[in-house]
């Protein structure tokens, strides 16, 4: 316990020390805030999200305020970001759940397979209960001391290998990368290995054989340059999904004046359903650029998939006991997420 505590604090002070290099977000033109994410300069979030929104905000306070992007986790990993926030390294951060470990359980209910069927139902869903007031701010992003800015749910990942995908049974085995708790749990349940690492680190697991391939949304095969180890994808299935939003801390948006807060708020509004239209646009045609590109796409049969559906069924039960065990309200985040989605397919 020591040695954590001591890590812990560790980690503090040098945020501290970093945060002192980098303050000054107070320029004699107007305020420059910082925002960190994980995610390579050019990621189709980025484009389709993160540097809108920045633009957004931007163009709305005519330059009074000015934001300075951090990517591919110049300022610390994705599991340090609350760390980074609350330490002041970070005005604003990406938030990808299944990173957080225990921090933020409820919020990985979005990963759990066969939840989501499209990334707008995905976004809007958890957009409606983070917001302010939400369920999901109210037991989880407010006692973090982050407020929501917008949300980028992903589609229904599929599955991409280097090893031979015929069925169900041809799954057993597999070392697949995993985002989190909620996606362990569906991968186990199909006889797969789950491995956890960050999509960073994905990159050279997957060239040198750590693991045998992903779930992930199509598109983010090409954005890690994963196409040329993807022999095998999967087509109409559901290995979980993954949702990532960005926030402020409570800290800054209590500083800033009603006019910029309203600005971040219209603009996250703008941000979160842009961003998951043209997702949606683009998963389709992902895989069918990796079948051009020599990757083989396979459906399972009818038998098959019903096996699928079979195997994955409990998942979201034993989920939501397991965190009601862990003294957060569980079962209420999954009914009220499944509603949340329905209403916004």
């Amino acid at each position: 316990m020591g040695n954590n505590i001591t890590g812990r604090l560790g980690l503090a002070m040098a945020a501290a020390g970093v945060a002192g290099l980098l303050a000054g977000s107070v320029q004699a033109d107007g305020m420059e805030l910082k925002l960190a994410d994980r995610l390579p300069q050019d990621h189709y979030i980025a484009r389709y999200a993160t540097n809108y929104w920045i633009e957004e905000v931007e163009k709305a306070t005519d330059g009074a305020v000015t934001i300075k992007r951090y990517p591919s986790q110049q300022l610390g990993k994705s599991k340090d970001m609350l760390t980074l926030t609350e330490a002041g390294v970070v005005d604003m951060g990406e938030y990808v759940p299944g990173y957080l470990g225990d921090k933020m359980p409820l919020s990985s209910v979005a990963e759990l397979p066969g939840m989501v069927p499209s990334a707008c139902a995905a976004s809007l869903a958890y957009q409606e209960l983070a917001a302010p007031g939400g369920f999901l701010d109210e037991n989880e992003l407010k006692p973090l001391g982050i407020r929501l800015l917008y949300v980028v749910g992903l589609p229904p990942y599929q599955l991409f290998t280097s090893k031979t995908v015929e069925g169900l049974d041809s799954l057993s085995g597999l070392k697949i990368r995993s985002t989190g708790a909620a996606m362990d749990s569906g991968l186990r349940q199909l006889d797969i290995v789950p491995i956890r690492m960050s999509a960073a680190e994905l990159t050279e697991s997957y060239s040198r054989g750590t693991v045998d391939g992903t779930a992930f949304p199509a598109a983010s095969i090409f954005s890690y340059d994963l196409q040329k180890q993807t022999k095998f994808a999967t087509k109409d299935l559901s290995f979980g999904s993954s949702m990532t939003f960005y926030g402020i801390s409570q800290k800054v948006w209590d500083k800033l004046s009603p006019e910029v807060q309203k600005a971040m708020v219209e603009a996250g509004k703008k941000t979160t359903l842009r961003a998951c239209e043209l997702i949606d646009k683009d998963d389709a045609a992902a895989l069918e650029r990796l079948q051009s590109d020599g990757a083989t796409l396979v459906t399972f049969d009818a038998a098959n998939r019903k096996a699928f559906m079979e195997r994955l069924e409990p998942v979201a039960e034993e989920w939501a006991k397991g965190v009601d065990q862990k003294g957060r309200p569980g079962s209420e985040a999954l009914e009220k997420f499944r509603s949340a989605v329905d209403a916004n397919s």
